[in-house]
């Protein structure tokens, strides 16, 4: 079924605002997110990093040359 257009005979018309915010909409000047009032907390110093154990660090080591071992394996295979 075509579509046929009218004309809406009950088009919206332009109303006066209302006598309480009959002006411009007013600027925002308080301090909000972007200008807090107080500066943010802060730790007291750096944040302590325990360093890994020698023995972790040659298990990460070995499960990287085997996953690298593995991905060479699976794209260069010969079937």
């Amino acid at each position: 079924m075509p579509y046929d257009f009218a004309e809406n005979e009950f088009g919206l018309e332009p109303e006066a605002s209302s006598a309480r915010g009959g002006g411009p909409p007013r600027k925002l000047t308080e301090v909000g997110v972007l200008d807090p009032r107080f500066p943010s907390k802060r730790p007291p110093g750096p944040v302590p990093v325990v360093p890994p154990s020698l023995l972790f660090q040659i298990l990460a080591g070995l499960a990287l040359v085997g996953l690298a071992t593995a991905l060479f394996i699976l794209l260069f295979a010969v079937r």
